[in-house]
């Protein structure tokens, strides 16, 4: 595999079902999770971009205290 075009991501095992339950029912046909990543990545990035590359308001750590 050529390295300087794909990278592998680390997803817990929740994110992991729902990407495999999307990549198998979302679209009209099965496609590959890497394809789904690839196509929700790119609607999110396009949105942002034509937001005017505003911050998202998202904190992944809600109990974390500096």
């Amino acid at each position: 595999m050529n390295t300087d075009k794909f990278k592998s991501i680390a997803l817990n095992a929740e994110t992991y079902k729902r990407l495999r339950e999307m990549s198998d029912k979302c679209f009209l046909m099965p496609i590959s999770m890497a394809k789904t990543s690839e196509f929700l990545i790119e609607r999110a990035y396009n949105n942002w971009k034509d937001t005017g590359w505003k911050e998202v308001e998202f904190n992944p750590y809600p109990d974390f205290k500096k």
